[in-house]
This record gives structure tokens, sequence and C-alpha cells, in this order.
């Protein structure tokens, strides 16, 4: 149904009503209206158009006089005004003047004769500047008697005009509750000490010497990760997991033997000396450590191996092990020698890891302690007790989380929480990089959804918003609405009478 706006401009005095102004002319005793009223304002393509249609047919004037009405779009700090052509309404004689004239000649000429029975169309379209943005558009009106100055005919806005509607693109901020949720308990932190020890055992032997070569230095090794974490009151070791390598060169079948003994008689060492449960330490081993060769040909440029991709090509094909190494060995003689003494020795290592975890903390007191000293040793439902403790929005609040999700990058809840607040800080691209990791739940579709009102997309935000209302999400009706109401906003604001 097409909804008319009508501005009427009478030729008595009168009062307001519902907006619709009418102008004195203080002589004749008649109305011109203007139909159909429309200000349309394209945002993406940045154009505006005025459009209204003229009826005169009930309108009289003087022979000799004429009524001008002239569209202005005022902009809101009074320094910024665009004026379009003029609308001219003629008595007889005056009418007959710009006839004779060829005033009324070409499509644009906007030139009326009072009293006849017509219809007519007025139509212009300008570019969208910044400043009409928030501006008002407004009809001056004039009257004149034959060549006489036109006389303004003052109405009521603030500029002496007839205010028809007012542009205002700025759109309502979608405002929406942000929900923080507790993340799944992952149970009790775990943590891991690794490194790696050179144990050097007698040619073709599997038994070991504490203090043969630099056994002694390397074994403090493993000893002194084991006592670092016995230090610690808060923490306890669940395992300790020892594989053993051996280099590539020698028998396959050998290299296997060597491997398991040696890996078997280090754990059975570290056991007995701190008298672990037997399952506590375990142990794997690789006969023959081929990535750890081909990492040292790819990295290690102080060697001087002149035929790099050729041996990485003989690791990385089809043959068997003793003839990988074989082929290394007779093809480039030299730079096996090279291999055989510098690198192969790095390849007999072993190495180890000590599995700890780290004590529940069950007060609140204990995780504001440990949260100021080492957050790592937190869960991450200890971040959630603790943001509790803190009025919601308030610093503290937010670097608790913001901690949270540093030290559990992975955790779906806590990254959803660190997004609702980068999002109440209108930090949009963080809080879409927290949401990319938000997990799949109805509480991360809502804050997809306040993402994407935010950044203005109102159609994926009501799709997300609605998809969170499926999932079972409730008490979103308001920001549904909200939402559309956002959507259909409109930048334009009649001040006239509908009809």
């Amino acid at each position: 149904m097409t909804i008319k706006r009508i501005l009427s401009i009478a030729a008595i005095a009168a009062t307001a009503a519902q907006a619709s102004w009418a102008i004195d002319m203080r002589a004749d005793s008649s109305t011109i209206n203007l139909y159909d009223v429309k200000l349309g304002v394209d945002e993406t393509n940045r154009r505006v158009r005025v459009q209204l249609d003229i009826d005169v047919a009930g309108f009289s004037l003087g022979r000799d006089r004429e009524m001008v009405l002239t569209p202005v779009l005022m902009g809101a700090g009074r320094t910024d005004s665009l004026e379009l052509e003029p609308i001219t309404v003629a008595g007889r004689n005056r009418w007959y003047h710009y006839l004779r004239n060829g005033f009324l000649d070409g499509d644009d000429a906007d030139i009326y004769r009072a009293g006849k029975d017509l219809k007519a169309h007025y139509d212009r379209e300008f570019d969208l500047a910044p400043w009409m943005e928030h501006s008002t558009l407004e009809m001056r009106c004039e009257t004149a008697n034959c060549c006489d100055k036109p006389e303004p005919m003052p109405g009521p806005s603030a500029y002496g005009m007839v205010p028809i509607a007012g542009i205002d693109v700025a759109r309502p901020v979608l405002e929406a509750d942000y929900i923080f949720a507790p993340p799944v308990d992952a149970g009790p932190v775990t943590r891991n000490i690794e490194g790696s020890a050179f144990i050097t055992f007698v040619v073709n032997r599997t038994e070991l010497k504490e203090n043969y070569m630099n056994n002694r230095h390397e074994l403090d090794k493993i000893i002194n990760s084991i006592e670092y974490v016995r230090r610690d009151t808060d923490a306890t070791i669940t395992r300790v997991h020892i594989k053993g390598f051996a280099s590539p060169e020698g028998p396959y079948d050998n290299n296997v033997r060597l491997a398991m003994g040696r890996t078997e008689t280090l754990r059975r060492y570290v056991r007995d000396l701190y008298r672990f449960p037997d399952t506590t330490v375990t142990s794997s081993y690789e006969p023959e450590d081929w990535a750890g060769l081909r990492k040292y040909i790819t990295d290690s440029m102080q060697f001087d191996i002149r035929h790099r991709p050729e041996i990485l090509e003989i690791i990385d094909g089809p043959l068997g092990f003793d003839n990988k190494n074989l082929a290394i060995q007779t093809r480039y003689p030299d730079d096996y020698r090279i291999i055989l003494k510098d690198i192969y020795p790095w390849l007999r290592h072993s190495d180890y890891t000590v599995r700890y975890t780290i004590k529940t903390y069950t007060s609140l007191e204990e995780i504001k302690r440990v949260f100021a000293t080492d957050a790592t040793r937190l869960r991450n439902v200890d971040f959630y007790t603790l943001a509790q403790s803190y009025p919601e929005g308030s610093r503290e609040y937010c670097d608790v989380f913001e901690k949270a999700v540093e030290v559990y990058p992975d955790d779906s809840m806590l990254n959803l929480n660190a997004a609702n607040i980068e999002l109440q800080r209108g930090e949009y691209d963080k809080a879409q990089s927290h949401l990319l990791k938000a997990g799949h739940s109805p509480l991360a579709d809502y804050a997809r959804g306040i993402l994407a009102a935010k950044r203005g997309d109102t159609a994926s935000a009501l799709s997300l918003f609605r998809k969170a209302q499926a999932a079972g999400m409730e008490g979103i009706e308001k920001v549904i609405a909200d939402t559309e109401a956002i959507r259909d906003y409109y930048p334009v604001t009649y001040f006239i009478m509908g009809k």
C-alpha cells in the first residue's frame, strides 16, 4: 500500500496539524498540495533522491503573482547546505512571461500555472556528501508580485523554512548482554620436563658405567630434572619415560639389541635410584635414529658435507636401513667420514620426559596466590572461579580471563569469555580470533551474532541468534527483535503528515 505524504501550503493562516504545515500567503484563499514527498538515501551508492508530486488545480494566484518553493538540504551544524532547483507556481501573466521567454522549454522546467488541472512530478538526485548524513530537508517558500523581490513566507524551522524530513544514517547500536560461561574441567594440571642425555656405553655393550667418559654429567641431567620436581611441594611425579636411540652404523639387528638393552639399563638405574614403582619409569627405543640424521644433514651447515641433497635422497628412499648406511658410505666416502666422526655420536642419546601433576587448589585464597605467582599452575576452571570473585567487567575480572586464554589457548569456553571482553571494548578483530576457537555451542553462536551486529552485518547476526535459539538458548527474543529493528532502520524520518 502506498503511503502518501502531503505538504499542504495554504493561502490562509492555519495552525500546525501533526506537523503538516500551513503557510499564510496573506492574500489568496486557496491551497497548493505537494503529494508523495519522498526522500531516498542510498548509503551503498552514496546517493540522495528527492521526489514529490505537485497539484496546483485548486490553487489560484493573482495574474502577476508567483510562488517559489525551493527544497534545501541543511546540515546539522548549520555550516553546510544544498539548494535544489526551485518549483515556481505562477499566475496567468507571470506564466505567459515564462512561456514567451523560453523558460518552459525542456523537461526540467519546474514552472506551473496556478489553477491548471495537472499534477507534475519533481525529481532530483545528487551525491550523498558526509555532512548530509545528519541533515534536514526543508522547503523555503517565497512569493513575489511581477518583478518585485521575492518575500519570504516564514516557516517554523530554525531557518525560517518548512521542515519536511530528517536524515540520520547512524544506525542504533545493538545492546546485548555478554554471557560468560565456565569451562569444562580439564582435570589436574600436568607438566613435562624434557631433555636429552648422551650416555656413553662401552662398544657393543649394554652395561651402564656412571663414571665412564662424561656419563656423570649426562646422568645428572636426568637426576636434576627429577630433583626439581621433588622439591616442589605442590607437584607429584607421575611418570618418567626414557627413549633410547642408536646411530645407524653397524648391522640393524645388533643396533636393536644395543638400543633396547642400553635403554632398559638406564630405566632400571633411574627406577632403583629413587625406588620408583616399576610402572612409573617406562622406556622405549629407536634402533637407528634416521630422523635425527636427516635433521643434522638438513640444518647443520657447520659440517663440510658436499652432497647433502643426494644423501637426503638416500635417507628418504626405499632402501633398507643397512643398505642406506652402506650407500652413503660407498657413494660419498668423504662425507661419510664426517658423518661417522661428527654426527653419529650425537645420535646415540636417551631422550627423557619427567611428567608431573600440580595439586588441585581448593580455596579462593590459594587460587589468588598461585595466580599472582605462577598462573600456569591453575586449572582452567580455577580461572573462572577467580573471575567470579570480582565485579563483572572490572579490570581484575578481565585480567583473569585474558590470562586464562593465554594459559589455555585452545579451551573453547575461555576463548568465548575472552571474546566477550574484547567485544565490550570494541576490539572486534581480537574477538573474532578468539571466537574462531570458541566451539559451536549456542553461547558461541550468540557471541558471534553480537560481533556480526556490531560490524553492521545484521543478516548474519539474525541467522546466528536464531541458530542459538533453535539449539535451546532462552531469553534472546529481545535481542532478535532489536536486531530486526536495526536491520529495518531507514535513515529518513518524515516530519509531514502521512495519508
